[in-house]
């Protein structure tokens, strides 16, 4: 018998079913260079944080990328999408994975068609950066044609 101080009622029992498939904005919060299973390779794992509002807010997503790998394919496969997430955050020479770390940018997020319980992330793009009123007053001005009639 083991001696516990648990209250149930302060614990999150909420679904942790994968979120539903869409663009969400994400940052890197944590990564870790591990050698693959086999033994033979080594590649990134990243954690990724939701950071838009709605359900999806605060939830993880967990990606594996192959970056030394035995077989070709699979390494031009994880150095593609690792370039990818590189170019999304604005990181050209990656020397530490924690480059990548609280950098915020947008994440396409699918359901694993394999494991309905797991999120799969499908693309990195960068956070289209928002112009203030005065940026797009001016923008306007300069065109002469205003934003809303491009």
């Amino acid at each position: 018998m083991a001696q516990l101080n648990f209250n149930a009622a302060e614990i999150d029992t909420t679904s942790r079913d994968a979120i539903p498939s869409g663009t969400y904005e994400a940052v890197v919060t944590d990564s870790e260079m591990k050698a693959t299973k086999n033994g033979l390779g080594m590649g990134i794992n990243l954690t990724f944080e939701i950071l838009s509002d709605g359900p999806a807010k605060g939830r993880k997503v967990f990606v594996w990328i192959n970056y030394e790998h035995p077989k070709a394919e699979a390494q031009r496969i994880g150095r593609e999408e690792l370039a990818s997430l590189c170019k999304a955050v604005g990181v050209a020479n990656l020397t530490d994975t924690n480059q990548l770390h609280n950098l915020p940018l947008m994440v396409t997020v699918g359901v694993d068609r394999n494991d309905p319980t797991r999120n799969v992330v499908k693309k990195y793009a960068a956070k289209a950066a928002q112009q203030t009123p005065a940026e797009q007053t001016s923008s306007a001005t300069a065109s002469g044609t205003p934003p809303w009639r491009r």
